[in-house]
């Protein structure tokens, strides 16, 4: 699991890193490319995961792990080949078509991206563990510091390579297709091998019984998705992580352009992207030792540690506020780069809370959401992920300019507020297991049809 773990996630941090870098290469006076192939892509997964999720209730494990890694790696080869057509086109017209086909290639490999991980995360991480929760804590912080680990790395060693091509465009987009183009031919069939040892290894993953297949068109699947993620106890809890995705406070192409407006040195801002990955690393190894003792007894609960992990996380982005309102209000002179230096502070430390509440929600909806549903949930959730995801790129849209990146700003430390402030209903309601009527052991066998009624009666 963990080299099946580090395999795709370096190349899809790889992936996500290179298609902003070489889309600047081809058109290097527009950042439109970038936010279309983005908005899109996210608009797509909102609508896709709810009707996907029904695929993991009810397709068999092996077949479905095996058709996403195929997917992904035909969809991200085919890209890069387009992409590597792009530099011998000068018709406009032509390169336009070109990403468009780029586009509607890639939401297929993003599909299955999503619904790879989904199955993993949700369905075979907890059948592996087979019930044991201090197994599972393990498991999902170990697999959190692979991906962090990974979204630091991949990028930097592809950003040193592409910058060992030097300035000419054909040389960089090649080079660049070429590398994430190899890297997937290499580590197709490892990670193919990977999940099917992992399948025949697990008694219960391998013996499971036949999953029933749902019926519906895809319409349907979508409805159906979503009346089961609401009807769920665990509903407030997922949305109260899907909301804390409409954010530019983290280390991304908007929070960069911006701290590099105000003046925040180059070098100051890669070495703080590296400070806030080794703060995530600190949040997903501090996370066990919170949850359980060396014993497997029971230190802090699941829910009080997301409760107290969001409001910590509201708390370092407090400071950005007032920093903020004060610049905004004339009460005194703030310097830009004293703001910028604030916000790209806070927002680094404040990240080790934020992946200890990222933790806690995931096994929360490991442990409380039963096996035959469990697809479904994720489903709805991963595509709400990506729907806040593509409301902060709207809102980049229409306050575009450097100057109104406050309102931005604003906008994200209110979707944290509100995210606190719904996992703390959450937490009244539900933090009691007695008071979670959906709530099964982990190892319970039992059919797919039983848990909707189950989930019907919650």
């Amino acid at each position: 699991i963990y080299f099946n773990e580090l395999v795709s996630a370096f190349g899809d941090r790889m992936w996500q890193f290179a298609i902003p870098i070489l889309f600047m290469d081809v058109w290097p006076t527009s950042l439109l490319p970038t936010i279309l192939y983005t908005f899109v892509l996210n608009l797509a997964m909102f609508l896709l995961m709810p009707i996907a999720g029904s695929w993991i209730d009810s397709m068999s494990r092996l077949p479905l792990m095996v058709t996403t890694i195929v997917v992904d790696n035909v969809s991200v080869i085919a890209s890069c080949f387009l992409l590597k057509a792009t530099v011998a086109s000068k018709n406009q017209h032509l390169l336009w078509s070109i990403f468009s086909a780029i586009v509607l290639i890639s939401i297929p490999g993003q599909l299955a991206v999503n619904v790879g991980r989904v199955a993993l995360e949700k369905d075979w991480v907890p059948v592996v563990c087979e019930g044991d929760s201090k197994s599972l804590t393990v498991l999902n912080s170990r697999l959190k510091i692979i991906d962090l680990s990974c979204k630091f790395i991949a990028p930097m060693i592809f950003g040193i390579i592409l910058q060992l091509m030097g300035p000419d465009v054909e040389k960089r987009v090649s080079w660049g297709s070429n590398i994430v183009i190899m890297y997937n031919l290499l580590m197709a069939l490892p990670e193919g091998i990977c999940i099917y040892r992992v399948y025949f290894g697990c008694h219960r993953l391998a013996t499971a019984p036949k999953k029933k297949k749902l019926a519906g068109n895809p319409l349907w699947k979508f409805y159906d998705g979503w009346r089961v993620f609401v009807s769920h106890p665990i509903c407030l809890s997922c949305l109260s992580f899907s909301i804390l995705f409409t954010t530019v406070l983290s280390p991304g192409s908007l929070l960069i352009a911006f701290l590099k407006w105000v003046g925040v040195m180059e070098g100051l801002l890669g070495a703080s992207i590296g400070f806030g990955a080794l703060c995530g690393l600190l949040g997903a190894s501090l996370f066990p030792y919170m949850h359980e003792d060396k014993n497997g007894n029971e230190r802090i609960s699941l829910s009080t540690i997301g409760l107290s992990s969001v409001w910590l996380w509201f708390l370092h982005l407090f400071p950005i506020a007032v920093v903020l309102t004060i610049r905004q209000s004339n009460i005194t002179t703030v310097p830009p780069l004293v703001t910028g230096t604030v916000i790209l502070f806070f927002v680094c430390v404040g990240r080790t809370w934020l992946w200890v509440f990222d933790l806690a929600a995931n096994q929360l909806l490991q442990e409380r959401v039963s096996e035959g549903i469990r697809g479904r949930v994720s489903g709805v959730q991963s595509g709400n992920n990506q729907l806040f995801t593509v409301v902060i790129y709207a809102l980049g849209l229409i306050f575009h300019r450097p100057d109104e990146f406050y309102i931005l700003c604003y906008a994200s430390i209110f979707s944290v507020l509100l995210s606190a402030i719904l996992f703390t209903v959450w937490y009244i309601r539900y933090s009691d297991i007695s008071k979670f009527t959906e709530a099964v052991p982990l190892s319970m066998n039992t059919t797919p049809e039983v848990m909707v009624l189950n989930d019907k009666s919650a």
